[in-house]
């Protein structure tokens, strides 16, 4: 096995032991853990501090897998490289060198950390990961030790502003043979791994009735919620305290201890919690997609979305990120994203534009990550765009997930016609 860093060796009792006993971290299962490397770590990923949880919590190394782009980043790159082990992956896209490093850690010996659903949850419900995990898992012909972290979505929501008070528990649920997974069909370890871990907070929430209190526990909700339930107005909720309003309608409603949703003003239609409201969104947003996919037309006309402000536009050239803008606005129409420029970018292959367009059907993927930034490649060019932090960047990522399955489902029936 290789040796653990020197830095991990210096945090994990000072730093780590005080991140642990801040958070209330507790832990359950370990006595199922295999006593040495290699073996392979998945969990649900519900807080941006998760693999800082787990690995103070671990007398072992653990090498995590993490988004690429978090390593364009000068400071961070060395801290994850070179004083932690990190493993690069590019969300969204295939990425042989991320198997290959994988590969070459359990050859050492070494233990590896994966969040198979490639993102934290926004409502605390699973996001889902696809067979592709289940291929890997069976190819890498390691233990693979299963693990649920509960309370870390409530203890800090991704879209919320501050951190509450409660308890996180680190749970082994199973730790799977390699011999065992070798005779199963990787549908059926696939179905294993949905089984284990497919998190809901809300449904463990219903059994175990912990409340996270904070007297601001609503405050950033808008990040989350960009639809009005009652007016169906975009980019209207406000939040303070405890509390969610519409500024269009007035409609208001307040957040629990639990994240359940009191309706206080107008009655809106099922919603009785944050994912509920979420799902009821997403297929407002889906219908629009499809209506905009089916009538042929292009333009602002068919988003309900008004213009966000833009603080931070990007390219990525090599293995940089250049700045072009800071100040723009970002426009989600029915068939792209648009980016209209305050002063026209002064240098590389778009000099002179003051206009740009990111049609969807030339992105081959769409990703957030941290600040309110999107992530995606058009035409195999990178390219990261920061909107103001009170307006959700998740409807852009969503509309462009429905409106590609939209295409899909009227080429499938194109095809059978």
């Amino acid at each position: 096995m290789s040796k653990t860093p020197l830095f991990i060796r210096i945090a994990r009792p000072t730093y780590g032991k005080w991140l642990n006993a801040r958070n209330r971290v507790r832990t359950a299962g370990y006595d199922l853990l295999p006593k040495q490397g290699p073996y392979l770590i998945l969990a649900n990923h519900t807080h941006a501090l998760d693999p800082f949880f787990i690995s103070s919590s671990l007398s072992v190394h653990v090498r995590w897998v993490a988004g690429a782009y978090l390593f364009k980043n000068q400071f961070i790159n060395m801290m994850l490289g070179r004083w932690i082990g990190g493993i690069a992956k590019q969300q969204g896209r295939s990425d042989l060198q991320t198997i290959r490093d994988i590969s070459t850690a359990f050859k050492n010996q070494e233990i590896v950390g994966l969040f198979p659903e490639g993102t934290r949850t926004w409502d605390g419900e699973p996001v889902g990961f696809d067979m592709a995990t289940a291929k890997l898992v069976r190819i890498f012909g390691v233990p693979v030790v299963l693990m649920n972290i509960e309370g870390g979505y409530a203890q800090r929501p991704r879209w919320a502003r501050y951190r509450r008070r409660g308890e996180i528990t680190l749970r082994v649920v199973e730790v799977v043979d390699p011999a065992r997974l070798k005779r199963m069909p990787v549908a059926e370890i696939l179905a294993l791994l949905q089984d284990r871990l497919y998190f809901s907070h809300s449904a463990w929430q219903e059994k175990r009735r912990l409340g996270f209190p904070s007297s601001r526990r609503a405050e950033g909700l808008e990040k989350l919620l960009y639809l009005c339930p009652s007016c169906k107005q975009a980019s209207t909720m406000v939040t303070e305290g405890a509390r969610v309003r519409c500024s269009a309608c007035q409609f208001t409603c307040e957040l629990d201890d639990y994240d359940h949703v009191t309706v206080l003003s107008k009655e809106p239609h099922g919603i009785d919690s944050i994912p509920a409201w979420h799902n009821w969104e997403r297929d407002e947003l889906a219908r629009i997609a499809f209506e905009g996919c089916n009538s042929g037309a292009s333009g602002v006309n068919q988003s309900p979305f008004p213009p966000d402000p833009g603080v931070l536009l990007q390219r990525g050239i090599g293995k940089k990120l250049v700045t072009l803008s800071k100040r723009f606005t970002l426009t989600l129409e029915s068939d792209c994203l648009r980016v209209r420029l305050q002063k026209p970018i002064a240098r590389g292959p778009e000099q002179g534009e003051s206009e740009l367009e990111f049609s969807f059907s030339g992105m081959q993927s769409m990703i957030i990550n941290a600040k309110s930034t999107v992530e995606f490649y058009h035409n195999d060019q990178l390219w990261r765009i920061r909107i103001v932090p009170d307006r959700s960047i998740l409807k852009y990522v969503e509309f462009h997930t429905a409106r590609m399955l939209q295409e899909k489902e009227s080429l499938a029936r194109k095809e059978v016609t």
